[in-house]
């Protein structure tokens, strides 16, 4: 049964992906059509977090209390109706509220979905599981990407967004069955539906490790939010590859992508199964492989080579999406009886580069003049801060060693 959660959970992660990309996906159209330049548009990217970092820690936290279940299926419906209702903008205002409410329905989704299948996986495990769902993104490139780019094409943005809102809706009629299936009870479980300590959650977030764990979200971020608003655009426009081929470049890269990922988190699980050592398993080896991320996504504006880019962006993907299945787990291992509310603080905080990032991407592009040189000096920008917070997570982050008690890994009971 946790397998068919499993891709119910995968597959909504596939939709929060065609949701967050199609935006940067119709760039060009959106701004012909509504006159938009490259400052309103990160204006526009921006408007997706406003909200989405706050939605983000407040919706975790009521996930714990009141069950993921009914948490998922709300942010289904929430979607929907955002999605649906951008067919009637006509104008930078109305574009923006679509974009806020839709990113007031996605900031608790990846937070409440690993509490969601933690509930349903045993520790040694959980690492692949929630590779899966970060699975469901870079899949999401290769499955929603040319059929987006076909569907602009052919039948124009804001069908193609009334197309997003349809599925969502679909979704919602399937989770209402799968929803009410029950987990595994645990501890843990138990332990969320007593009162929160603020003092000692305070005391978790201002620690070195919570600190350093959220700064390498927020750097790798800024990169995913680049990646979905400017992208698309640059490879089109500055790069000068066809909206098609940059469609299978985009696509090749997130199956691949995915295949490197799920690897990768795999062999973290074997680390950490070996060592029982978290710092080793999950904090050495992200902060390599975002190092390695960082060097490769600097290349990215030296080379014209597709084939180039391409390997660039399967292993950014890979490489990137690493820091948000690992991520979560160790600041999860400070207080494993609050998973849902721990996560969704981390990824709230971290995910307020999509606030800010937007922006300084947009008014670097059009306050130098030349689009080469702004997207050059953003990408080379945002490789060197990954790679100094690679450094910085892999010093000073201590996660909560965890020993499993024998005979009761499936229960998912821990002792300090």
């Amino acid at each position: 049964m946790r397998w068919l959660i499993l891709g119910a959970v995968f597959l909504l992660a596939v939709i929060n992906f065609a949701d967050k990309t199609v935006i940067g996906l119709s760039a060009v159209p959106i701004m012909n059509d509504l006159q938009l330049n490259y400052e309103q548009w990160g204006i526009v990217g921006s408007s997706f977090f406003w909200l989405f970092s706050v939605a983000g820690i407040v919706g975790a936290a009521l996930s714990d209390r009141f069950g993921t279940e009914k948490m998922l299926l709300i942010m289904a419906i929430i979607w929907t109706i955002a999605q649906s209702v951008t067919v009637f903008a006509a104008g930078l205002p109305f574009l923006i509220m679509t974009r806020v409410l839709l990113g007031a329905g996605e900031g608790p989704f990846f937070a409440t979905a690993v509490s969601h299948l933690s509930k349903w996986f045993a520790p040694e495990s959980r690492g692949f599981a929630i590779s899966i769902l970060n699975l469901g993104n870079t899949v999401g490139k290769a499955v929603s990407v040319p059929i987006l780019i076909w569907l602009i094409t052919q039948t124009g943005w804001k069908m193609t967004f009334l197309f997003l809102g349809g599925v969502s809706l679909l979704f919602v009629f399937i989770w209402l069955w799968l929803g009410r299936l029950q987990a595994p009870h645990t501890v843990e479980q138990t332990s969320a539906k007593t009162k929160i300590v603020w003092t000692d959650v305070r005391k978790t977030i201002f620690s070195p490790t919570f600190v350093f764990t959220t700064m390498i979200a927020f750097i790798g971020y800024s990169v995913i939010t680049f990646s979905l608003v400017f992208s698309p655009t640059y490879i089109t426009e500055v790069k000068g590859i066809s909206p098609s081929v940059m469609g299978y470049m985009k696509a090749t890269a997130g199956v691949t992508g995915a295949i490197l990922s799920v690897g990768l988190s795999a062999y973290s699980d074997f680390i950490f199964k070996r060592s029982k050592n978290i710092w080793l398993s999950r904090v050495l080896f992200t902060s390599i492989c975002a190092a390695l991320a960082g060097i490769v996504f600097f290349f990215f504006t030296i080379t014209e080579s597709v084939a180039l880019m391409t390997l660039i962006l399967i292993l950014e993907n890979g490489l990137i999406m690493l820091i948000f299945t690992l991520g979560p787990q160790v600041v999860n291992s400070l207080m494993p009886e609050r998973k849902g509310l721990m996560s969704g603080i981390m990824m709230g905080l971290a995910t307020t580069s999509g606030i800010i990032a937007p922006i300084i991407f947009g008014k670097v592009i059009d306050a130098s003049g030349d689009s080469l040189t702004g997207f050059t000096g953003n990408i080379q920008a945002m490789a060197i801060l990954l790679i100094i917070s690679a450094v910085l997570f892999a010093l000073f982050a201590r996660p909560a060693q965890k020993e499993i008690i024998p005979g009761q890994q499936n229960m998912g009971i821990h002792l300090k």
